[in-house]
């Protein structure tokens, strides 16, 4: 063999050689609908896939180590890819996360998943997984039966502690907004008991009015008349509030029977020389409460006005309950005399984030689903949860400020419920973050309400709302201004004339004026300079990472 065709055959052996190679490092498939998933499902082999989210991309800084793994001990056997959980139905589960994630399949069947970006222990798992199918195509090993959408047991153990985890949150934040509700319940009651202490609402529904002299009758006994009656149609608003004091008014049947149609709210009051408190009276008169019984029960006048389970007569069981009535069925007579009730704030979290992305987060805030969410915000000098150090209160008020920093932070009061729960449809109760907004990388979230409360407490304390008063500008003053003026008989005469301080223009003044002209001019060229040496804006760039 010639020279020539030696080294004619060795770089073809070279040649088929590097394209062996460049054939098994190959980039990593990429997975974006479940059809592409199903397919790659189908290969034979170890499957390693990186599963990621859209927000968050696919871990970079492991793909060099797979790719090493493949060509030294994978080879045909080991296939990796690359799949988008946003798109995928079988990867619901790692949506929302930006933990570095892997699973390893085989036969369309789950055998692990990695979390982290641990490269020795991903390393570890995918050797024994290798082995694992070696055993498998001997018969040595049976594969484990479990879906891609089945949790594994590590997951399943993750899975229960945050199941316990929500649960103690929920618990937590359900007793917080129990006692807020009743100390809110407990003011409106003080509050209105100074007007209305000897005075019991009450209302008949549209089926019992008729029965309006009973209701007197059975209150007579007992000292109490019924000092005054108005009509009154109860939209479904109302009959929620309503039903929250007696129970007996949230079924459907009360609603169809109450909504939109008349009912009759009754003011009770109790006489002069009677004693005892006018609520327990009207219970006892009307429903037999606190009474004795005999030894056949008596049936009571509100027993006898139900009909097909709906009540003919509310009458409030307590002070609380009056207070709430008082405000729905007279609301006329008590805003006469009792400012209205503070609205409640719903339950909150604290979201943090850079500044830099001021523009992304209120672009997001604006949609109509999360605009109601939006209680606050706030630009703030760092990401200091405990002494927060406010900068502006709104994007105009920021962008005025001429230098800005990396550190700088923009603070969300987020809602995540409603004050009122029984009040809104369960569907419409937004209970947790928004996902557009945990998308967006915050740099803090707090861990439930009941220390959300405490943050923004920090960050938005009691009138931070309130518009800022703009002091008046002074008016400017005149000033004289004499001249001297000679008459015929060469006498002086000062005359005063009263001219504006803007008008008087001396040759000082315009001099000065030139010069500040200049100096602006020379700080613009300046400041322009400075602008084209610099490529990145701390205003709206992300901070640079560290080595």
């Amino acid at each position: 063999m010639s020279i020539t065709s030696a080294v004619a055959n060795a770089a073809a052996l070279a040649a088929a050689g590097a394209g062996k190679k460049a054939a098994q490092v190959q980039l990593q498939a990429e997975i974006n609908t479940d059809d592409e998933w199903a397919k790659f499902l189908n290969r034979a082999g170890l499957l390693v896939i990186d599963v990621y989210t859209e927000w968050c991309g696919p871990c970079i800084g492991m793909v060099g180590n797979l790719k090493k793994i493949k060509v030294e001990i994978g080879g045909d056997n080991l296939h990796l890819a690359i799949a988008k959980a946003d798109t995928i139905s079988d990867l619901k589960r790692f949506r929302n996360r930006s933990e570095p994630t892997w699973m390893l399949l085989s036969n369309k069947q789950l055998l692990n998943v990695v979390f982290g970006a641990d490269a020795p222990r991903l390393t570890r798992t995918i050797e024994q997984e290798l082995k694992n199918e070696e055993l498998v195509r001997k018969g040595e090993l049976e594969r484990p039966q479990r879906a891609p959408f089945e949790l594994t047991p590590q997951e399943q153990e993750v899975a229960i502690a945050q199941e316990k985890l929500l649960q103690a949150r929920r618990a937590k934040e359900a007793a917080a907004a129990e006692n807020s509700r009743i100390a809110r319940r407990e003011s409106r009651a003080k509050r209105l008991e100074a007007h209305f202490n000897e005075i019991c609402p009450a209302m008949l529904t549209p089926h019992a009015q008729k029965h309006l002299r009973k209701v007197a009758d059975a209150l007579e006994p007992f000292g109490v008349i019924v000092a005054d009656k108005c009509p009154l149609v109860l939209n479904k608003d109302g009959l929620k509030v309503l039903a929250i004091e007696d129970e007996h008014l949230a079924t459907e049947a009360a609603a169809a029977a109450l909504i939109d149609r008349p009912s009759l709210t009754l003011l009770l009051k109790k006489l002069p020389d009677k004693e005892g408190n006018v609520i327990e009276l009207c219970r006892s008169a009307l429903f037999g409460d606190g009474l004795s019984e005999e030894n056949e029960p008596k049936k009571f006048l509100a027993d006898e006005l139900q009909l097909n389970s709906v009540p003919g007569l509310f009458v409030p069981a307590d002070r609380h309950q009056r207070a709430a009535a008082m405000d729905l069925l007279f609301p006329k007579m008590v805003g006469s005399l009792v400012e209205p009730p503070t609205p409640a704030e719903p339950p909150h979290l604290l979201m943090l984030f850079g500044a830099w992305q001021r523009r992304a987060i209120l672009s997001v805030t604006v949609a109509p689903k999360l605009s109601n969410q939006i209680l606050r915000y706030g630009f703030f000098a760092d990401a200091n949860i405990d002494e927060p150090k406010l900068l502006a209160k709104n994007l105009d008020k920021y962008e005025e400020r001429p230098e800005k920093d990396y550190s700088e932070t923009i603070a969300l009061m987020v809602s995540v419920g409603v004050e009122e729960p029984a009040l809104m449809d369960p569907s419409e109760i937004q209970n947790e973050p928004p996902d557009a907004l945990l998308t967006l990388g915050p740099l803090h979230v707090s861990e439930d309400t009941v220390v959300g409360e405490e943050e923004c407490r920090r960050f938005f304390p009691p009138g931070y709302s309130e518009p800022e008063h703009k002091p008046k500008p002074k008016s400017k003053k005149k000033k004289k201004k004499r001249h001297e003026t000679r008459d015929e008989g060469d006498e002086m005469v000062e005359v005063s004339t009263e001219v504006p301080e803007d008008d008087i223009i001396d040759g000082s003044a315009e001099d000065g004026e030139l010069e500040d002209e200049g100096e602006e001019k020379e700080e613009d060229i300046g400041r322009g300079e400075k602008e084209d040496d610099s490529h990145l804006d701390k205003a709206t760039s992300p901070p640079p990472t560290t080595q």
